[in-house]
């Protein structure tokens, strides 16, 4: 047996390992370079990379302010990278979320693939569209902190790259709810992979008596999520070379949902009176959790809290999708062991697309009839992060083939129920004596912006920002 890995995790920037739960409050900001001065440029990397949060931070760190950086394409341009090693990256990372359309031209492919169409088209985005004045996004920096820190931790690091940017950065504010609810009303960040060769936590820090419940073949392969490692297909992406820039770094997908919730209320109120159930159970079979992120598959939860809402398979449990819809966002995003020739190969072949998500809300929450003083017109959604070492094998393939088919897994009809893709279609929930068909007028999410960045590994980082 070939011996594992040892994943260089003091290398590798902090949120791949943590959501910083402890730290409510966050910060992401978006910025251009200014064209030349590229000294500066190094000059302000290298102070930043002293400030980045690493995969394995001191004891007191739970509470101190956390930093992590990401960059396109064309930030690495402006901080000196040249083009013979650019082009060791991914085409889907060079190329960009939202590749440049013409006037007149068809829509891009890519475009196409993520479904970003209508009300999500890059044509209508806030940022990273087609937009000349808000396309290009050179950097992305990830601010953690409590309520009270998360203001002077902004205005310190927008006052260090004040000389290099382009006119303000962009800030979007994200937050965690109680709970990690979501606007939608879901408790969230449940079936996270577990990477191998993670560190460990402590004995019976998760599981009930010390005993974990994870099921055969749980962990999934740290090259599925850091390049220069091996990932389930036993291969590894690197050039071989020590100072390869691209090692222990991993693609990180940016982009802002917004998330019309008096819609997605009036939805779920309207079939619940129509077939006679109520608004969680039709809620839930949507996603395929309650409110409390029970899954619908699992009947009674055995181990840990943790275990019991991510340990559950398809297969022999709901093959026919009566308990959790075989169309419900999460059996979608991760069909576990319901897709293939046999679970165990479905099993093997899904631990082959998982992501990393590390998204939070921003906005407010909705209260009923404007509690809050803004009621619907407020603006609030999901900021979401995923993290993947094959963007196009990962997050564009769950997009594309999961989320957004309506022939997913033998379905004849629909697309996620909790998606921005516009189908036009029903929503199917299988039942006996037979399967019930809801139509869905529009989608209740729309893309407002993303991007495609590279978070570099740390010692890469410090590379980058060498004088040349």
């Amino acid at each position: 047996m070939r011996k594992m890995d040892r994943v260089e995790w003091e290398d590798v920037q902090g949120i791949v390992l943590s959501g910083y739960g402890e730290l409510k409050r966050s910060a992401y900001l978006l910025w251009r370079f200014q064209s030349g001065n590229l000294p500066r440029k190094k000059e302000w990397l290298f102070d930043l990379t002293r400030r980045l949060t690493p995969s394995q931070p001191g004891p007191s760190s739970n509470t101190q302010p956390a930093r992590n950086l990401a960059l396109t394409a064309s930030g690495l341009r402006h901080l000196g990278v040249d083009q013979s090693t650019l082009n060791s990256f991914s085409f889907e990372f060079l190329e960009g979320m939202a590749p440049a359309r013409a006037r007149g031209a068809p829509i891009p492919r890519r475009t196409n693939i993520l479904g970003d169409l209508e009300d999500s088209s890059p044509e209508y985005w806030h940022w990273g569209g087609w937009n000349e004045e808000t396309r290009e996004i050179d950097g992305l920096l990830m601010l953690f902190a409590e309520e009270t820190g998360i203001n002077q931790l902004i205005q310190a690091e927008m006052t260090a790259m004040a000389d290099i940017v382009d006119g303000e950065p962009i800030v979007l504010s994200g937050q965690l709810f109680p709970k990690e609810r979501e606007h939608f009303g879901f408790e969230d960040g449940f079936s996270q992979p577990k990477i191998e060769g993670r560190p460990k936590k402590s004995k019976g820090a998760n599981s009930k008596n010390g005993k974990s419940e994870i099921k055969p073949n749980a962990e999934v392969k740290a090259g599925e999520f850091l390049l220069g490692y091996e990932n389930e297909r036993k291969a590894r992406v690197t050039n071989g070379h020590d100072r390869d820039i691209r090692r222990n770094g991993t693609y990180l997908v940016f982009r802002q949902l917004e998330q019309d919730v008096p819609a997605f209320n009036t939805f779920v109120c309207d079939v619940a009176k129509k077939i006679g159930e109520t608004d969680k159970w039709v809620a839930a079979r949507l996603l395929g959790r309650g409110m409390d992120g029970e899954p619908l598959i699992v009947e009674k939860p055995n181990g840990s809290e943790e275990d019991a809402k991510n340990n559950f398979l398809y297969y022999y449990e709901d093959r026919a999708g009566l308990r959790c819809p075989i169309g419900a966002h999460i059996r979608r995003a991760n069909p576990r062991d319901s897709l293939g020739p046999d679970p165990e190969t479905a099993l093997h072949l899904s631990k082959m697309h998982r992501i990393i998500r590390r998204g939070r809300p921003y906005g407010e929450r909705w209260e009923p009839n404007g509690a809050n003083g803004h009621g619907d017109k407020a603006e609030r959604g999901m900021l979401f992060i995923a993290l993947n070492a094959d963007i196009a094998g990962q997050f564009e393939m769950i997009q594309h083939s999961w989320i957004n088919n309506p022939h997913f897994n033998g379905l004849y009809t629909g697309t996620d129920p909790i998606s921005h893709f516009p189908d036009g279609e029903g929503i199917t929930i299988q039942s006996r004596p037979s399967n019930l068909r809801v139509d869905r007028a529009k989608p209740f999410v729309t893309v407002r912006g993303g991007a495609y960045f590279f978070l570099p590994g740390l010692r890469a980082l410090r590379d980058i920002a060498a004088p040349a």
